[in-house]
């Protein structure tokens, strides 16, 4: 690769010594002293100091946070139990949310003396009960159970994730600082205490009915949670199982929600069962840190969370077609990032692809070759394969090994987190290309005077299939920009403007593949189908795409582009660097798509300064050029996606991905009218660019609202509230 004549650091070089500053302003002091703010404390001191690694670090216990004497066996009312349980839940689902151990199930301290509250080596007299409103059972019955079960589902959980792709430390934790899980217990034996504190609470007459439901529907939920986390390495297998265990969860989980215990008196011994600085204690090189605990609204939609990954999981033990996996793993991130999904269910779904030998369950890796290109362009690879004497001859083994290496690492790395998955699909960029010109080299060498003229048409389609899968990832990588709010404000239109050419190129590839399809795939195909959808759909969203281009230069001030053009060169060439591989030198065909073209972006930056910008050719029918405004090509956008939701038109997916495609696409039209109307009214009421910029929001702030689309700003009026 050339070197870049422009490249030059971010801030200059500009720099001035201050050290003098700093000399003249400590004169005052005497040595060894320090300047601290007011409340500066030596726990701040020592918990900022970091000894080679930051772990190190493990903090201090100060006087003034010492904690009263936890007794295991000190009587609790049911409340209070129940006060523990759901105290207990909120710390699993902030596991779930990448936190460590010793900071979130590791501090309820009954977990560290189980043994210490068995009903079966307990002294007869300290099981008398002395407060017949605090049975001793609640505690030796129905609080071990569950947390006995809260472990062992830690425990499966844990065991997941360890042989998942997902990495330790990012995506997940898994230091255990040598707390037992209960990994050599079995999950009956755990199913069976459970089953024993809802016998008990049942039969007994100590508890209220109230309460006695109240910790029945925990237990019972705990138990599903068992069963799901147990049955899950099985699917498909016990698939109807599966789904009442899942119904039934919900149904628990509804109930809970609707009546959350109420807090506790400050003075209530169970608040002791807490202790956020066990860390101290354990056997780990941990900092002590205060997790904040979530609302029980927010506890409760991480475990919905958790039930419709699930259902995902489910549905995906069952489906076979390559295509589908590709586009419910595009879909679960597009309103997911930049947080992600439970790294649990994320880890089950890259495990249940491909589990390392074998592709959902019992596909030989090889019948990915045939789905690739089957579910792609209507044509099955033995087709192609049969001119070079069938599959795994000499000539197309490495053809088929770079597919192979290449759709596993795609597939599963869209279940990875944002920044992850963004930097998996960069990679497969190149991959693609690989195959791309391995293709192309194979066709290339077919005597085309002894073939007949169809079946050579049909030879050239597969290489296509190959780029419309490589033009998806490079629209993904520089969408994904978005979600992840990786660009500054200048580097948003230029963005924009790419994804437009990329798709412009997309839609030209579709059309020939279309083409390429007539008489010899079916006109009711599922690849068809798919094609026509994602035709109307990329139109749509090039359409808009375009419009935000163009709406965004003109809320600049004339010529600020041209005036930072120099920096912002060097700050494109760094986001876009997978695109000036100098790896494609290697290859004997030149990629589809490649470096992008700062002159022409330059020269329609002027055109739409001017308002003479002309519009792409797909928008219409790749032939005509006309002159649109932005207003125009929000209106295009929603007139297509308002096609597709009229006609119920989502493609090949079904059931509740269905639904979830059908979402992107009201969001999409919403997005359209809202910005629209925006930008029309900003522009007759003579609005600023300052105006433009600050009421513009490109962020996701999953704690206030959900964003309608993934890859567009939501317009904020007076007040903070979303338009």
């Amino acid at each position: 690769m050339d070197i870049d004549t422009y490249y030059q650091l971010s801030g200059g070089s500009d720099f001035r010594d201050v050290t003098s500053v700093f000399t003249l302003a400590s004169q005052a002091m005497e040595p060894g002293s320090m300047v601290a703010i007011d409340g500066f404390s030596l726990h701040d001191a020592m918990t900022a100091i970091e000894i080679g690694d930051p772990r190190l670090d493990t903090g201090m216990q100060l006087e003034a946070v010492e904690r009263p004497e936890f007794d295991p066996l000190n009587p609790l009312l049911p409340e209070e139990i129940c006060w523990i349980i759901d105290r207990s839940m909120a710390y699993e689902t902030e596991w779930h949310a990448s936190n460590q151990l010793a900071h979130t199930v590791f501090t309820l301290l009954y977990v560290h003396c189980l043994n210490d509250v068995d009903p079966d080596i307990l002294p007869i007299l300290s099981m008398i009960d002395l407060d017949p409103s605090r049975p001793l059972e609640l505690i030796t019955l129905v609080l071990r159970a569950y947390t006995s079960g809260l472990l062992k589902s830690c425990n499966l959980a844990w065991n997941e994730l360890c042989k998942g792709p997902l990495l330790d430390a990012e995506d997940w934790h898994s230091d255990k600082s040598e707390v037992s899980l209960l990994e050599g217990w079995p999950v009956e034996a755990a199913v069976a205490r459970l089953d024993s504190g809802l016998t008990w609470l049942s039969t007994t007459t100590k508890v209220t009915p109230l309460w006695q439901e109240a910790l029945k529907l925990r237990l019972q939920f705990r138990r599903n949670i068992l069963l799901l986390l147990n049955f899950t390495e099985s699917l498909p297998r016990d698939l109807g199982v599966f789904d009442e265990i899942l119904q039934s969860t919900r149904h628990c989980l509804s109930i809970i929600r609707a009546h959350p215990c109420k807090s506790i008196t400050s003075s209530s011994p169970a608040r002791a069962a807490f202790d956020p600085y066990i860390a101290r204690r354990l056997n780990t090189f941990l900092p002590v840190r205060i997790i904040d605990l979530p609302s029980w609204e927010h506890t409760c939609d991480a475990y919905e969370r958790l039930l419709n990954g699930w259902e995902d999981i489910a549905r995906l033990s069952k489906t076979y077609q390559l295509s589908t996996w590709n586009q419910v793993g595009f879909q679960q991130s597009w309103f997911s990032a930049p947080v992600a999904r439970p790294a649990y269910i994320r880890s089950c779904a890259q495990t249940l692809f491909f589990d390392g030998m074998q592709v959902v369950h019992s596909q030989p890796q090889g019948w990915l070759v045939d789905r690739l290109f089957e579910e792609t362009i209507g044509v099955s690879y033995t087709v192609f394969a049969q001119h070079w004497g069938g599959s795994g001859t000499a000539a197309l083994v490495e053809l088929e090994r770079r597919v192979i290496h290449t759709v596993i690492p795609h597939i599963r790395g869209l279940w990875n987190n944002p920044a992850r998955r963004r930097r998996f699909l960069v990679k497969s960029i190149l991959d693609w290309h690989m195959i791309y010109d391995t293709l192309c080299g194979l066709v290339e060498s077919v005597d085309t005077i002894n073939i007949d003229p169809v079946a050579f048409r049909t030879l050239n389609q597969f290489p296509k299939a190959i780029v419309l899968w490589r033009l998806a990832s490079i629209r993904e990588v520089i969408l994904s920009g978005f979600q992840l709010e990786l660009y500054h404000p200048l580097e948003r239109p230029f963005a924009y403007w790419f994804v437009a050419e990329v798709i412009d190129i997309h839609l030209n590839y579709l059309d020939v593949v279309l083409k390429g399809m007539a008489g010899v795939v079916p006109h009711n195909s599922s690849s068809r189908k798919e094609i026509h959808y994602q035709h109307v759909f990329l139109v749509a969203l090039q359409a808009m795409s375009m419009a935000m281009f163009m709406s965004l230069i003109r809320s600049f001030l004339p010529n600020t582009i041209f005036n930072q053009w120099e920096q912002l060169r060097t700050n494109l060439r760094r986001r876009y660097k997978w695109a000036f591989n100098s790896a494609y030198d290697d290859y004997d065909f030149e990629p589809v798509v490649l470096e992008p073209d700062f002159t022409r972006f330059l020269r329609e930056v002027q055109e739409v300064q001017g308002q003479e910008i002309m519009s792409n050719t797909e928008l219409k029918d790749h032939a005509e050029k006309s002159s649109r405004s932005s207003s125009e090509y929000f209106e295009l956008a929603q007139r297509l996606l308002q096609g597709l939701i009229s006609t119920n038109n989502t493609g090949t997916l079904e059931g509740n991905w269905s639904h979830d495609r059908m979402r992107l696409l009201l969001g999409m039209s919403e997005t359209c009218q809202e910005l629209q109307s925006y930008f029309s009214g900003s522009t007759s009421d003579g609005d600023t660019s300052q105006i433009l910029v600050s009421k513009l929001d490109w962020t996701r702030d999953f704690s206030n609202n959900i964003p309608k689309t993934p890859w567009f700003p939501s317009v904020w009026l007076q007040g903070g509230a979303e338009a």
